[in-house]
């Protein structure tokens, strides 16, 4: 497991898809939120990119892998520290995502709020 640079900071939350995936970027968000993270909806403003993905129709997915590949290129001009992906198509494809896109900092399936959030901000 690669080393995340984060602490409390700024994060963006980006989803994709369905409204189910409204609602959960909107826990993860709250979570976040109550823990002293800054939320921002541009993800050149924020240190950390969560890509709540869709994975389900073609279009959604391809949508998702674009969506990651751009804050990827936003962590290699430096704009970024770190991006996670979480969502459907976190879930449904993790170890090809992983093989593939290995400058993800990390991988979330769809129901891993405490694991986003204890990411984000540990317990010391």
């Amino acid at each position: 497991m690669r080393k995340v640079a984060t602490k409390k900071g700024k994060v963006a939350v980006i989803t994709l898809g369905c409204e189910k995936n409204t609602v959960d970027s909107e826990v993860i968000g709250g979570m976040l939120s109550r823990r002293g993270v800054s939320l921002y909806d541009d993800a050149e403003r924020a240190e950390t990119v969560i890509i709540n993905t869709c994975g389900f129709i073609e279009a959604a997915k391809k949508e998702s892998i674009g969506a990651i590949l751009e804050a990827i290129e936003l962590k290699k001009q430096g704009v970024i520290k770190n991006v996670f992906v979480a969502g459907c198509l976190s879930e449904r494809y993790r170890s090809e995502l992983e093989a593939e896109m290995p400058e993800v900092d990390r991988f979330f399936g769809t129901q891993d709020f405490e694991s986003i959030l204890k990411t984000i901000v540990p317990t010391s």
